[in-house]
């Protein structure tokens, strides 16, 4: 029986994984000329992106890491703008089925925290964690077991909500049912693992 709904934030909730890659491109056009990419992270947590990188100079990583912390506090997303149309109503009736909403995100617990407040989802989300609080990051379950242990459920009555490869591998790793939507995500994205894929979030609770 199913008993909670765990979303992936980035690229579900809130279409910010382009926003997110554009962010780090600019920066990285005069900060590190050279670079020649991959650009496109999404899944990815903060610590893997900076190794992919600069993968061997350490000293080199952790300056320009800083230099883009201190970056994005300048040009920071506008959640409210960038939030999924669909959310809303989505959460709403997952709420009104007697599920709980739980948010299980490699993002940082102040982003998360940013994301409800700025568009009032805050008072429709169960429970979130960060998977920067996590011992081990998605591809790894950890995040989702978390998640499913504040909640108090089992994997098998949990759905998961996922966009990228990544985080797909996660959901499935956790032992929950995987959802993976492909509203926002780029053209041949894979997520043929997933065990349903939808292209729009409003479309979620007709399969559940």
């Amino acid at each position: 029986m199913l008993k909670a709904v765990l979303f992936d934030m980035d690229g579900v909730l809130v279409d910010t994984e382009s926003f997110y890659n554009n962010r780090r491109a600019a920066y990285l056009a005069s900060a590190l000329p050279t670079y020649d990419g991959p650009w496109d992270f999404a899944g990815s947590n903060d610590r893997a992106i900076w190794e992919t990188i600069v993968p061997d100079d350490i000293e080199l990583r952790t300056r320009l890491h800083a230099g883009y912390d201190a970056y994005r506090a300048t040009h920071r997303e506008d959640y409210a703008a960038l939030l999924n149309p669909d959310a809303p109503a989505t959460l709403k009736a997952l709420k009104a089925r007697g599920l709980m909403v739980g948010i299980a995100s490699s993002s940082s617990v102040d982003m998360i925290e940013r994301m409800l407040q700025e568009t009032g989802l805050k008072s429709l989300v169960d429970t979130y964690v960060s998977g920067c609080d996590m011992p081990r990051h998605k591809p790894a379950p950890d995040v989702y077991l978390a998640c499913m242990e504040q909640l108090g459920v089992l994997p098998a009555e949990c759905a998961v909500v996922e966009d990228s490869p990544t985080g797909i591998e996660a959901g499935r790793a956790s032992g929950a049912c995987v959802i993976a939507l492909s509203q926002f995500v780029q053209s041949g994205t894979d997520q043929s693992a997933a065990d349903v894929v939808i292209s729009r979030l409003a479309a979620l609770a007709e399969v559940l």
